[in-house]
């Protein structure tokens, strides 16, 4: 869970692994479950979680993210308690563009609409870089892809014994 917001504090906060200082889980708005799966086995992972990072170098950064909050995602940065800049998705055009592709597509997941036109810039920039080696700005590369799991890997288990004990 919260794969794509862990590749950007890769990217854009200098978190990795190693310059991870500590992190702390919001108890009180988050929950991991343990859920039997489609095997019959069970299987541990958090329907919400939010969580602070705090780097070696002392940069904070925390993410929330929530399996059933809707289809509605935000950012927010703030700067010494203040806010500077928030976005949040879908907007009005991207709305738009939902109810097009809902009509087009039932019965695909509501959220592959919302992030078509990323998903379409990526496959461009992608496809472009493979045609003719031009560099595929913005796109998270596979050192990004890799570190991104290191972090979840390592922050995992740290957030599930805060949450379970």
């Amino acid at each position: 869970m919260a794969i794509h917001e862990l590749a950007l504090l890769v990217s854009f906060f200098d978190v990795s692994v190693e310059t991870i200082e500590s992190c702390e889980a919001d108890k009180n708005f988050s929950s991991c479950q343990t859920l039997k799966g489609p095997s019959g086995q069970d299987f541990t992972d958090f329907d919400k979680i939010k969580f602070t990072i705090t780097t070696k170098s002392g940069k904070s950064v925390s993410v929330q993210a929530d399996r059933c909050g809707g289809d509605v995602s935000w950012a927010q940065v703030d700067i010494d308690g203040k806010e500077v800049f928030r976005h949040s998705m879908p907007d009005e055009e991207d709305k738009a563009n939902v109810e097009v592709l809902q009509a087009e597509y039932p019965g695909a997941m509501p959220y592959f609409f919302s992030q078509d036109p990323d998903y379409i810039t990526v496959k461009e920039k992608v496809a472009n870089f493979c045609a003719n080696g031009t560099p595929a700005e913005g796109i998270a590369t596979i050192d990004i892809a890799v570190e991104t799991l290191r972090v979840a890997e390592y922050l995992t288990p740290t957030m599930q014994k805060q949450l379970l004990g």
